[in-house]
């Protein structure tokens, strides 16, 4: 049983660049993407190719 139900995708915004140890800026919310349902986002850790590339 899942601890959330998810209903909404939302976009984030992330710089994966790393600072001495810690992430160099927060994730960031982007936008709330009506255009893709639940179903069209795999789950984490289960997709096969990289999200942005």
């Amino acid at each position: 049983m899942p601890l959330v139900e998810p209903g909404l995708v939302a976009e984030i915004a992330i710089d994966t660049a790393r600072e001495r140890g810690a992430w160099r800026r927060p994730a960031r919310y982007a936008r709330l993407r009506l255009n893709v349902t639940v179903a069209d986002v795999p789950a984490f850790g289960q997709a096969t190719l990289p999200a942005a590339g």
